[in-house]
């Protein structure tokens, strides 16, 4: 009995707690859940404007010489001497870059003195021939002399001595017969052995000057070294790009290629250079369509043909000379069009939709879609559009 008893008194107590918990959440009240705020996705009314619109385009310059030669080696190995760097001025002849040259040196040398030797003795050989000639010529005068007084004394001789004097004439008429033919011999008397040796010593000195002019790079001319693509110790095949040099007397301005502008510049396209961006004025330049400054290879087996990556503008006469260096950095502005009575409105009111463009117009209480036509000129704030509305016309903001 005492069991059941406290069975029913827990239940009780379980009971009245679970009833005085249901009681007190019917008495508070119930927090409510806020609604979002309304966010209207419409950015505003732009009026459709009629005035003058420029649509220009703004690049990064630099300054480049008109004239750029790509230098190269003539033969294959390990570069042992490199004298400039980037931006180096370098003068016509001076060596700016060398491979292994110790052994063609010695070789060199060694047939230079050969080279001196050989025409040393030609040189003396010609100084004995002419001795000859000379000495010969003399006893061909000497000889005329006497036969002019053998021919005296024969046409004064009388009786037994004019036998005598004709044959002292006849005599000394034979040595100058003699004298003659001596002369003819050493005229035509010549060492083609000694010239020959000249010769070939010449074509092994031309021959190591020719290897060695194969292993060095040389300036072609005064001007300044605009890049460098090698190091000592690196190996290195024949004409591959080692240097890059310029001549600074002539400079234009270089511009990375845009592919926006690529079928809108022409010559006849107004453009202006400006040294810093803060110029308010700037100088008229000329865009140099398929210039190319970048002189091609001797060889052309491996001609090198420069591809079209930047843009060329020349540098008006009128630029201040001063101001202007190579590797310096500029501005360009290329006006792209000018147009007065223009319909405009700012790119923000212009939808697009799969590549179509269109404007939301509104008209008092209602909205129309006009289609645009065209994107005409393009400022940085206002768009030229070619559409049917009229000044004034309000257009939604998408």
């Amino acid at each position: 009995m005492l069991q059941k008893y406290w069975k029913a008194l827990s239940v009780v107590v379980v009971l009245a707690f679970i009833l005085s918990a249901c009681g007190a959440g019917a008495n508070s009240q119930a927090t409510p859940t806020p609604l979002p705020p309304l966010v209207s996705y419409e950015k505003g009314i732009f009026p459709v404007e009629l005035g003058s619109i420029i649509s220009e385009k703004d690049l990064l310059g630099e300054i480049v010489p008109a004239r750029q030669d790509q230098l190269f080696f003539r033969s294959s190995g390990f570069i042992t001497r490199l004298t400039v760097k980037r931006g180096d001025s370098v003068k016509q002849g001076d060596v700016l870059a060398e491979l292994q040259i110790d052994d063609l040196l010695a070789q060199l040398q060694q047939a230079q003195i050969d080279l001196d030797v050989s025409k040393s003795d030609l040189a003396k050989y010609q100084v004995q021939h002419a001795f000859d000639v000379k000495r010969a010529e003399s006893e061909v005068t000497v000889w005329e002399k006497r036969l002019a007084l053998a021919k005296i004394e024969l046409d004064n001789a009388y009786g037994t001595g004019k036998e005598v004097s004709l044959l002292n004439y006849d005599i000394t008429e034979q040595n100058l017969i003699m004298a003659l033919e001596s002369l003819k011999l050493v005229q035509q008397d010549t060492n083609p052995y000694v010239e020959q040796v000249v010769k070939r010593n010449e074509l092994s000195v031309q021959r190591l000057e020719t290897l060695l002019s194969e292993r060095q790079i040389i300036a072609p001319y005064d001007g300044i070294v605009l890049r460098v693509s090698i190091r000592p110790g690196q190996s290195i095949e024949a004409y591959a790009n080692a240097l890059d040099v310029g001549d600074p007397a002539d400079l234009v301005v270089r511009a990375q290629f845009d592919f926006e502008l690529r079928d809108k510049l022409v010559k006849s396209t107004e453009a202006y250079l400006y040294l810093t961006s803060e110029d308010a004025e700037g100088w008229p330049v000329t865009f140099l369509p398929n210039f190319l400054p970048i002189t091609q290879s001797e060889n052309p087996s491996t001609s090198f043909i420069p591809t079209a990556d930047f843009f060329y503008f020349d540098v008006p006469e009128s630029t201040p000379s001063e101001e202007l260096r190579v590797g310096r950095s500029v501005f360009l502005t290329v006006i792209l069009g000018r147009k007065d009575g223009a319909l405009l409105l700012p790119p923000a009111a212009i939808r697009e939709y799969k590549g179509l463009f269109f404007v939301i117009v509104q008209d008092g209480e209602r909205r129309r879609r006009v289609e645009i036509n065209e994107i005409g000129l393009r400022a940085t704030d206002r768009w030229e559009i070619i559409a049917d509305l009229q000044e004034g016309d309000q257009v939604v903001g998408p």
